[in-house]
């Protein structure tokens, strides 16, 4: 068993984690973290000696000259160390590059830890910034991705463990552009495996291109006996080669790699050149419910056989029987055997949205199928599981951890996917349109059938936004009702923005006719309380709702004087009613402008904020993933004041359609009543970098179109 010669403690050094004096170490602590780094600082990798960058870069924000992360593994007892040493080496060229590392955070959870910064500067000299007075991070989801440790702590039975996730950061003064930060960090976890038959860690997805060029970026991977890795590279990323020594095991290598340069519409983990890997440890190899291959075996591929098996493999393991029992228990209470086919689909997909709703982290998607097949078999209904995985996650022939594919069952041709506690049955989820994936057999020979999973049209998924509006002359203000529909997969855009401190979900049961199975489990003061309590909290929620409301409707009207009523028409949760509907009221202070005697009013505002593309976002190097087709509706009806007409109207009239999308304006007036139809297409999941032209065309037109006035004139 390999041993850590590389972390090396001071005898008789404090390896306590208190800190004193309002969180800043004390003496022996900083010595005892700076005899850590000894190993960063003197790994002799030649890549961090490094000081000039490439002529070709020098205009740019900042440049990675190096980074380099390294992780062992040891077994010991009941014990798994895990050691993840990481330094990087960066040349900030402007402010903004050096705001980005005024501040570095780093983690002192153990004695084993470790953190150290450097600043070269332009002239060559090199100063130390001290960690004295760093500053106790007390919410660590404050500190930022490129602070945090790639795996962290594993999720075990027993936690024995002395390493402690305890953050810390620190100013970096006298930073300068032309100065260059190189800074590095240990995280030490010692993991408790007792009783543990395997532990995963938590895959790395790693995008080669980084917010600056990169000269060179390296991981480098020692595992213990009881270890294996898995890994995949995709676009022309390069490979994790085994180098036989013992320094490493595995060493994956990047050099001279550019900028990302689109930063919209990205599926980057699809498009750009990309590395995954994980570290398993395993008491045994080759196990069929993991996948990991043979003992020393870098796993690279699973082919769809070996998928089949695997998927069978863990099908079989699955322990859903207890919600199962559940289930088949709502279902004869509802009397499933005289149900209409259909009716009993339905009903079946509510009950295990039910149950899934209250179970603290939700089903799987393995369990959900599993539990919806079961049900399927009381009624004989003939069925297929499917498996694939998220789109904006691997492609299913890149499938090479355990946690990537994704379970579904198909039913007659539609698919149910793995409820939420939105969803209805055949909602179909944004992340599998048009998806290559297998139908899986289950049995002793099972086998993966290559499909390919549904698209949708803008039409299938619609926002209609109805408008009134009039003005207060006398305040200026514009006095709105919205109401909002919206259907397919246009809801999830909204369903927590409607949802939210509403009682929708109170009366779940509701959803497939069963008993309120809540309340039914109290009685009397119990019952009592509880009710009271409801009510209180209904209460509250009326109040809290139109705080939050206000602050969200404020990302498409800025200066909002006032919200006034919100009302959820229908919560979309239904079969029967599956359309997400609800209605805004409020006031805006800054849609209307005195020009001399005349008003100009911010009618084609009321279409809410439209994005702006600026002149770097205009080139494109990698297609726009849009995510799905999807159309927006805007019938706006504006009350023209006593006094006022309307002037110009037919400016206002456009049609751009092209294949990539389409915003059409027809403006009318009738009476006192000036009507605009707006409508805005997004036509494709995935438009071609060769078409961008043809996206901005409509982008800019939406824009331009929402930034128009209507002159009413005095008459």
């Amino acid at each position: 068993m390999k041993k850590f010669l590389y972390i090396v403690l001071l005898s008789g050094l404090s390896a306590t984690l208190s800190a004193q004096d309002d969180d800043t170490f004390s003496p022996s602590k900083l010595e005892s973290i700076a005899n850590n780094m000894k190993t960063v600082w003197n790994d002799g990798d030649a890549d961090f000696g490094i000081s000039a960058v490439p002529e070709k870069w020098k205009e740019e924000s900042g440049v990675i000259i190096a980074q380099k992360t390294r992780f062992s593994f040891d077994k010991d007892a009941n014990k798994l160390a895990v050691y993840e040493i990481t330094r990087r080496r960066i040349k900030l060229n402007d402010r903004d590059a050096v705001n980005s590392y005024s501040s570095v955070y780093f983690r002192i959870g153990s004695s084993n830890d470790g953190a150290g910064i450097k600043v070269i500067k332009a002239n060559g000299t090199v100063q130390d910034v001290s960690l004295r007075n760093a500053v106790y991070v007390e919410d660590n989801d404050d500190v930022p991705s490129t602070f945090q440790p790639y795996i962290g702590k594993a999720s075990t039975y027993y936690d024995k463990s002395k390493s402690r996730v305890v953050f810390y950061k620190v100013a970096v003064p006298d930073l300068d552009p032309g100065d260059i930060i190189d800074y590095g960090t240990i995280f030490y976890d010692d993991n408790t495996v007792k009783k543990m038959s395997y532990i995963e860690f938590d895959p790395i997805y790693f995008v080669c291109t980084r917010e600056y060029p990169v000269i060179s970026q390296k991981f480098e991977i020692d595992t213990d006996n009881n270890s294996f890795v898995n890994s995949k590279s995709t676009m022309g990323a390069p490979v994790f080669k085994e180098t036989g020594n013992s320094n490493a095991e595995y060493v994956w290598e990047d050099r001279s790699r550019e900028k990302i340069s689109d930063t919209r519409w990205i599926n980057r983990l699809i498009e750009f050149p990309m590395l995954k890997f994980q570290i398993v440890f395993s008491r045994s190899e080759n196990r069929s419910d993991l996948f990991i291959g043979d003992r020393g075996e870098l796993k690279q591929n699973i082919s769809p056989e070996e998928l089949a098996k695997k998927m069978n493999n863990l099908y079989n393991r699955l322990d859903g029987s207890m919600y199962y029992s559940m289930a088949k228990a709502y279902l004869k209470q509802l009397g499933y055997a005289d149900m209409r086919e259909e009716d009993f689909i339905q009903k079946t997909y509510y009950i295990l949205r039910h149950m899934s709703h209250y179970r603290a982290n939700g089903f799987s998607s393995e369990l959900f199928a599993s539990c919806l097949t079961q049900c399927l078999d009381l009624r004989k209904i003939p069925y297929d599981l499917v498996v694939t995985a998220p789109a904006t996650l691997t492609k299913p022939e890149d499938i090479i951890f355990r946690t990537e594919p994704e379970w579904m069952v198909r039913i007659k041709d539609k698919f149910i996917f793995n409820a939420t506690i939105f969803s209805n049955p055949y909602d179909f989820k944004e992340e599998f349109l048009n998806t290559p994936a297998y139908i899986v057999s289950l049995g002793k020979n099972p086998t993966a059938t290559p499909i390919t999973l549904p698209a949708t049209k803008a039409d299938d998924n619609v926002t209609t936004n109805t408008v009134t509006a009039s003005i207060d002359t006398a305040t200026r203000h514009m006095i709105i009702v919205q109401q909002k529909a919206s259907t397919g997969l246009s809801k999830q855009y909204y369903n927590i923005q409607a949802l939210v401190y509403t009682p929708a979900l109170d009366d779940d049961h509701r959803s497939y006719g069963g008993e309120d199975d809540v309340r039914a489990s109290m009685k009397g003061a119990v019952l009592d309380s509880y009710e009271e309590k409801l009510r209180e909290r209904k209460k509250e929620d009326k109040t809290r709702k139109l705080e939050y409301m206000k602050k969200e409707m404020e990302d498409d009207f800025e200066s909002i004087t006032a919200y006034t009523e919100f009302t959820l028409n229908a919560d979309g949760r239904t079969w029967r009613k599956q359309e997400l509907n609800f209605t805004n009221k409020f006031q805006v202070g800054d849609m209307v402008k005195i020009a001399g005697d005349n008003l100009l009013v911010s009618v084609p505002g009321l279409i809410g904020d439209q994005l702006f593309v600026s002149q770097d976002e205009r080139q494109r190097e990698v297609d726009a993933y849009m995510g799905f087709p999807r159309s927006l509706r805007n019938i706006i009806s504006f009350t023209i004041p006593a006094g006022y007409k309307v002037v110009g109207i037919q400016n206002l009239n456009m049609n751009i359609d092209n294949e990539a999308g389409t915003f059409a304006v027809q403006a009318n007036v009738e009476g006192d009543k000036l009507t605009l139809l707006v409508k805005k297409h997004y036509k494709q999941m995935t438009v071609k970098k060769e078409n961008w032209s043809k996206l901005l065309e409509m982008l800019d037109a939406a824009f331009n179109f929402s930034q128009k006035k209507i002159l009413l004139k005095k008459l």
